[in-house]
């Protein structure tokens, strides 16, 4: 009675000494075989309908290449063609990028707002510095508080106090839609705008559409010392990057700009007095 077999395995007849002195470890010829797929060694035949990864049991048939056959091996795990391995490499591998996609985000953004945290504006700060000084162009910064916030947290709560950043974050994102800009939030209400190549009155001009957009949003705010609605106070700064100066330098002055905003009432954009930047690279001249 001669039986036809479902699989077979070949296997060299180099190996055959091997395969009489005991009992034939397949599954581990067959792991040979799924990682070097183009040797032939091994050559196996499985099921069509066997699903990728699958562990099959049954009747196995041994034949080598020069000829003979050993008596059947019941019940022996089979794992399909090498393609199965490389498929779950394939999905392993789209996993691991999605949570490096993920860890990177949580590592660079801010989580309610969506936009750079204040470690990725400090590391963009300082490549857009090193490039700027290169190219000997403009870089400007605004710094934008919003008026009046904790005011605005004692009489709304907090809920709707992080739908106010949201809100406000949003007409920032409007306003500033060049490829090179960055938004930031740079702690509590404070956001920031990075500019490059952007000369003051073009900062400036930034600061005014951002106030513009405001007001036509319209936020409701009514206990606000300033008015009825949401609004910001900005400082803005420009400086010509050397590798001299250092970039805080610019954080500096757009701080300065924003405290006198503060000071002269909230609602307004200002700027340092370009007298003081002269006098900071006579400095360092």
């Amino acid at each position: 009675m001669h039986i036809k077999p479902k699989y077979s395995l070949y296997i060299s007849p180099n190996l055959l000494p091997c395969l009489l002195a005991g009992t034939i470890i397949i599954a581990a010829i067959l792991a040979i075989n799924s990682l070097l797929p183009q040797q032939t060694l091994v050559r196996t035949t499985f099921p069509t309908g066997m699903a990728p990864g699958a562990i099959h049991t049954g009747l196995i048939l041994v034949s080598f290449l020069g000829g003979g056959a050993l008596p059947p091996a019941l019940f022996l795990p089979l794992l399909r063609d090498a393609r199965a391995r490389e498929t779950q490499l394939v999905e392993s591998q789209a996993v691991l990028e999605a949570l490096n996609n993920e860890l990177h985000q949580q590592a660079t953004r801010d989580g309610l707002l969506g936009i750079a945290n204040r470690r990725e504006f400090e590391r963009v700060l300082k490549l857009e510095w090193g490039r700027s000084a290169r190219e000997h162009q403009p870089l400007s910064l605004l710094m934008i508080d919003v008026d009046h916030f904790k005011i605005f947290n004692d009489t709304y709560g907090h809920l709707q106090g992080d739908r106010c950043l949201q809100e406000v974050t949003a007409v920032l994102n409007q306003a500033s839609n060049r490829p090179g800009d960055l938004l930031a939030r740079y702690g509590g209400e404070e956001m920031v705008i990075l500019v490059p190549r952007t000369d003051l009155e073009g900062a400036k001009a930034l600061a005014q559409r951002i106030q513009a957009l405001l007001a036509e949003r319209g936020i409701a705010f009514h206990a606000s010392p300033v008015g009825n609605e949401v609004t910001v106070s900005i400082g803005v700064s420009t400086v010509m990057p050397t590798r001299h100066l250092d970039p805080h330098a610019l954080i500096q002055q757009a701080d300065e700009g924003l405290y006198t905003a503060k000071a002269n009432g909230r609602n307004q954009t200002c700027t340092v007095p370009q007298i003081r930047l002269l006098t900071q690279r006579e400095a360092i001249g």
